[in-house]
């Protein structure tokens, strides 16, 4: 195992923050999703080769590209032309203006004001919701990294439907989301010097200015933003089970995609 791969969740990628095995949960029935199998992340297009020869020495086999034709175009996935991984695009969001891909400010969103963005892409985009998790469950896939621009919003929402196929509770997916507000400190603006800095988000000497600059300004990813999609899932459609078949993904598929990633 590299070094990209031993100390947490997290994997220290150069070129790409917010990298995370989605693996080591446990579900609800006592097993734990498989480590090594799934993972999320931000975008790929400034990954290093070091650190994408490390993600195929690893057995990556697929990388799902969510973003939509404007990133994807000027921003190519290091990936896309590999020998060795197979690439898939995957608009989930649409080029439609459904939601400002680039900024969705949910963290401006209130306990007592719903993160409908969420709710919209889930009803809207049902279909392509569908066609990412039918990939993912398709033999020879995995292991598997899905991506968005910041790994938060497309990327969360995938994750949050591949963990409820695994039996992860709810709160568990909550908490697997609000994990990217550690790893976006990286995209700490610095205004005065006019660049980006990069921050390891267990040193915090960046100050306390530092820090609420981030949380005013930046988007994070607040439990509630999550909490309210999966409700919005059960109250709608009675589950991600249901959601997901009447996207076209068979039971089948489910419960082998299932199988894949818990033991």
């Amino acid at each position: 195992m590299t070094e990209y791969f031993r100390a947490s969740r997290h994997l220290d990628l150069d070129g790409a923050y917010n990298t995370r095995d989605i693996g080591g949960y446990e579900t609800e029935d006592g097993r734990v999703t498989r480590p090594r199998t799934l993972f999320r992340s931000d975008s790929l297009h400034n990954l290093t080769p070091d650190s994408q020869r490390a993600l195929v020495s690893e057995g990556l086999r697929t990388v799902v590209d969510l973003r939509v034709t404007d990133a994807v175009t000027q921003h190519p996935n290091v990936f896309a032309e590999s020998s060795e991984v197979d690439y898939h695009w995957v608009n989930v969001m649409g080029d439609e203006p459904l939601v400002e891909v680039s900024d969705i400010n949910v963290s401006s969103l209130g306990p007592d004001r719903p993160p409908d963005i969420y709710a919209a892409i889930l009803d809207v985009r049902r279909e392509w919701m569908g066609k990412v998790v039918k990939l993912l469950a398709a033999p020879g896939t995995l292991p598997a990294l899905y991506h968005c621009n910041s790994g938060r919003d497309r990327a969360g929402l995938v994750t949050m439907l591949l963990l409820s196929i695994a039996g992860v509770p709810p709160e568990t997916i909550v908490e697997d989301y609000s994990s990217s507000a550690t790893y976006l400190w990286r995209r700490i603006p610095d205004r005065a010097a006019g660049k980006r800095l990069r921050l390891d988000p267990a040193d915090l000497d960046a100050s306390e200015e530092h820090r609420q600059a981030f949380e005013t300004e930046r988007n994070i990813a607040p439990p509630h933003a999550m909490r309210a999609s999966i409700e919005h899932l059960e109250r709608e459609y009675g589950g991600v089970g249901p959601y997901l078949t009447g996207a076209g993904v068979t039971e089948d598929e489910l419960d082998r995609l299932r199988a894949a990633i818990v033991e």
